[in-house]
């Protein structure tokens, strides 16, 4: 089997540097498994490295689908195994790299997707919750609900969940993990939305501009939702704005640790420790076997 590299982490863990300086090091290239960076235009909102954070590293699955348009898992993975064996086949090395648990999964366990029929007793089950309650079924699985606003989507994204049982997977794989402690990681959080904000909320502003759909963007993750309903007067202050904002990140990445603890193969470093020289020795005896 051929090999393949994924960085995890709980949101502004710093999986994208790591990946970078990785790749610098290892002849590699990027492919993202963020379910938003997928989309065009939405570069603030959805964490993307910027061309010159990249230095000069390619990136895949970045900017391929556009606003407005449905992005399945289906989509993902296809087009991440054309990326990961196109980058093989050039003699790099691939790092998956991405905050959205249930892409990388399906990559690293080969969900068989293609095969897949509706189950309808549990779809029928299902469509007796209500929001709230599939929202509470989501948490329990730890599955990344964040952004989804209808009880239709949450059924869709509990559906996929239970390809788990159904993989065949095709790279051997190499999992590390970025870990800190949770006031590091609230802190973290909280400065990355501190520096991103202006530029967020102007993102969304050009976007609406433009005609895009609100009701899309709302479903596009909790910035583009509360930076919405900020423009939208929904908030009394921007001090309540972003501390409402921070509020769910908080809860978006406890749902993350609630996701990565069912996941048996990863390696955690700890952040504080030089985690490129750890992590680099990990992929050296990985690339060797």
């Amino acid at each position: 089997m051929e090999k393949l590299i994924t960085i995890v982490g709980l949101t502004s863990s710093g999986k994208s540097g790591l990946a970078i300086d990785l790749a610098k090091r290892f002849n590699g290239e990027i492919v993202s498994a963020d379910s938003r960076q997928v989309y065009k235009h939405l570069d603030w909102c959805s964490g993307k490295v910027t061309k010159k954070e990249m230095e000069e590293v390619p990136h895949h699955l970045i900017d391929v689908c556009e606003l407005g348009t449905q992005f399945s898992l289906f989509d993902f993975q296809k087009m991440a195994y054309n990326e990961i064996d196109e980058i093989i086949k050039n003699g790099k090395t691939p790092f998956l790299v991405g905050g959205t648990g249930l892409y990388s999964r399906a990559v690293v366990e080969g969900y068989d997707l293609s095969e897949q029929k509706p189950d309808e007793k549990l779809r029928t089950e299902l469509s007796q919750k209500s929001l709230d309650e599939l929202v509470e079924i989501c948490k329990s699985k730890g599955i990344d609900s964040s952004g989804e606003q209808t009880c239709r989507r949450l059924i869709r994204l509990i559906e996929k969940n239970n390809f788990v049982s159904q993989n065949n997977p095709k790279y051997d794989v190499l999992q590390i993990g970025i870990m800190w402690e949770r006031s590091e990681i609230y802190e973290r959080i909280r400065k990355r939305l501190e520096m991103r904000m202006p530029y967020m909320i102007e993102e969304i502003k050009t976007l609406l501009s433009e005609g895009y759909d609100k009701e899309f963007l709302m479903t596009l993750g909790l910035e583009a939702k509360n930076v919405i309903l900020y423009l939208d007067g929904k908030f009394g202050s921007y001090a309540e704005f972003f501390e409402q904002l921070f509020k769910e990140e908080r809860h978006f990445a406890k749902r993350q640790q609630t996701w990565y603890n069912k996941e048996k193969n990863i390696i955690w470093l700890d952040a504080k420790d030089n985690l490129l020289e750890k992590s680099s020795k990990l992929i050296e005896e990985f690339l060797k076997k």
